[in-house]
């Protein structure tokens, strides 16, 4: 017999899932009034300041041309049956990558009617975010140096660059690298990075692997 839960059950068992998750998840409704963060969304807003509180409101610091934060949340809401529209913003930051902001729409069931509808913001930082990497020794068989070179070039970060930080030449760099193309089935740095960055648990947070 299927196991009927209710509302709050539901509810408490996806604020748990996201707080498991490495990238930052806002809820806001078309005020831009934050409904909801997950626990990385709470961290983010406390060490950057792309995005930040404003009383009840989630909003920008940057400024980004002609887009806005509050434009895609209109636009979001204003046709949220468009599910082939793509909404995002980059949010430049001083001397830093930008924060990746990926945004969807989200309607209540019928049975919840009298919630508002809310925009979905994913916040991705490419500074902090790496994959875990007892993560990667687990689905590829990695030795923990391999994992770290997978690691460092999932990063963005260059042979030469991994050789220096972890104390290693550039020729065992290159080693690391050829067997990692063996244990991933990949060929090509490229074909790898790829592949590392369509992980499916790379949103799980490092802390739950470490």
């Amino acid at each position: 017999m299927q196991l009927a839960l209710t509302s709050y059950a539901v509810a408490t068992y996806l604020d748990a899932a996201l707080n498991h998750m490495d990238i930052a998840v806002f809820l806001v409704d078309a005020e831009l009034r934050l409904l909801h963060a997950n626990a990385a969304a709470g961290e983010l807003l406390e060490r950057d300041t792309a995005l930040r509180l404003h009383g009840d409101k989630l909003l920008q610091d940057a400024v980004c041309g002609d887009r806005s934060l509050a434009q895609l949340v209109a636009a979001v809401l204003g046709s949220p049956h468009d599910t082939a529209s793509l909404h995002a913003l980059s949010l430049p930051r001083r001397n830093r990558q930008p924060l990746l902001l990926t945004l969807v729409p989200f309607l209540p069931p019928e049975e919840l009617a009298s919630l508002p509808a809310c925009a979905i913001v994913m916040a991705g930082d490419p500074e902090a975010h790496r994959l875990p990497r007892q993560l990667l020794m687990q689905l590829f068989d990695l030795t923990p140096a391999e994992a770290g070179v997978a690691q460092a070039l999932a990063h963005g970060e260059a042979l030469e660059d991994i050789a220096a930080a972890l104390d290693i030449s550039l020729h065992t760099v290159k080693t690391h690298l050829q067997k990692l193309f063996r244990k991933t089935g990949t060929r090509r740095q490229g074909e790898l990075v790829s592949m590392l960055h369509g992980v499916p648990a790379a949103a799980v947070r490092a802390q739950s692997f470490e």
